[in-house]
């Protein structure tokens, strides 16, 4: 047989045929040195002593149950549901923490020197509206004062549109822009 030639073997071989020999010569070491075993090593404890029987108290059966029956309280009427006054809550299917959102569209775009955002709607809303975008880093909230389509006010927008409202802050553009319920 023919002895291949290093120089014409591609390189993930090479590469294989190193670690190979790496992990060969690492093998052979460790067969080499003698394993130490692991010796346990075992605390040293004092020596207890039990105390002579003199030395512990001594108690009597009747001074025990004198001292059980004198904690025992005597007997209580058990109290009736009738007895209990109602607690006064109001109920409301919501948690007063939080509040129901509704998705109005997307931040199509900001113009900054304006403060005018883009917001392409995918449900209707109108001026008077609570609205809450995205910004870079978290959210912000304002009413709906005034709204545009085509640069002419208008007081009702519907899906699809295009509107231009003016904001307070920058929004983030492509955010999602909800309606406070």
């Amino acid at each position: 047989m023919k002895e291949p030639d290093l120089v014409n073997v591609p390189a993930y071989q090479r590469k294989r045929s190193l670690a190979a020999k790496a992990r060969k010569k690492s093998t052979a070491e460790k067969l080499a040195t003698p394993r130490k075993r692991a010796v346990r090593k075992t605390a040293s404890r004092p020596v207890t002593t039990q105390r002579p029987l003199s030395s512990r108290p001594r108690y009597s059966d009747d001074l025990l149950i004198e001292d059980v029956l004198t904690d025992i309280p005597a007997h209580e009427p058990i109290h009736t549901i009738d007895e209990f006054p109602e607690p006064e809550t109001a109920y409301s299917p919501a948690s007063s923490s939080t509040r129901e959102m509704k998705l109005v569209g997307r931040c199509d775009g900001y113009f900054e020197k304006i403060d005018v955002a883009i917001v392409k709607l995918t449900s209707p809303m109108r001026t008077g509206d609570q609205l809450i975008f995205q910004k870079v880093s978290g959210l912000f909230e304002q009413p709906v004062d005034s709204m545009q389509i085509d640069r002419k006010d208008v007081q009702i927008a519907h899906s699809g549109d295009d509107v231009g409202l003016k904001v307070i802050m920058e929004p983030k553009v492509g955010g999602l822009v909800y309606k406070v319920i």
